[in-house]
């Protein structure tokens, strides 16, 4: 086994973000692979697994996905160590969300017009993933995306490109809010799962 000096190292990162950045699709997953363990340990932190479950994958492949597209710097001897705090810093703040969305669905009647306003109050932080809808029309989303059912590309594409809350979605869907969170969770693991195969 050949160890690479620090310059090499970062030689070689530099090169395949600049690929991924160009629409490389090995490139992009070639550094998924190389980051699978930093992405898997932080994912399953106690505090963020016990709090988001399996979402916490899929959020932490994300973030990183998205620092890699997005990354603009010259540091890349340092970059392994900015991905590690992206990831964490989005995984903390996702609990946080999900602490507080919880905190709301225990007093909250869903099943009344004046609680399901409330909700989507409490989830206006969530609805507004600028973020991800950006990702979403990567390369490699929008295989990912293509691969799911009609009704979770429908959901995903309302909630995060139409910047719709559930209530919103629901009602254009005919459903109700509950569904649509159940079915767009099941749509991320989904995703998380295509991207980190």
């Amino acid at each position: 086994m050949v160890i690479k000096s620090l310059s090499e190292q970062s030689e070689r990162l530099q090169t395949l973000i600049t690929a991924a950045q160009t629409g490389d699709k090995t490139a992009l997953l070639q550094l998924c692979e190389d980051f699978k363990p930093l992405l898997q340990s932080e994912a399953r932190r106690e505090m963020f697994y016990r709090s988001l479950g399996k979402d916490a994958e899929g959020i932490a492949a994300l973030t990183f996905i998205e620092l890699v597209l997005k990354y603009n710097g010259a540091d890349f001897e340092n970059w392994p160590g900015l991905a590690r705090c992206k990831v964490h810093f989005a995984l903390f703040d996702a609990m946080q969300k999900q602490g507080r969305i919880w905190e709301n669905e225990a007093q909250i009647d869903t099943g009344s017009e004046a609680g399901i306003d409330l909700l989507d109050t409490g989830l206006a932080d969530t609805a507004r993933l600028d973020e991800l809808a950006q990702l979403l029309l990567s390369l490699e989303l929008q295989e990912a995306l293509r691969q799911l059912s009609a009704e979770q590309q429908q959901i995903l594409t309302l909630l995060f490109l139409d910047d719709l809350k559930p209530k919103e979605v629901a009602g254009r869907l005919g459903c109700s809010v509950r569904n649509i969170t159940k079915h767009r969770l099941k749509a991320l693991d989904r995703l998380r799962q295509l991207l980190t195969n």
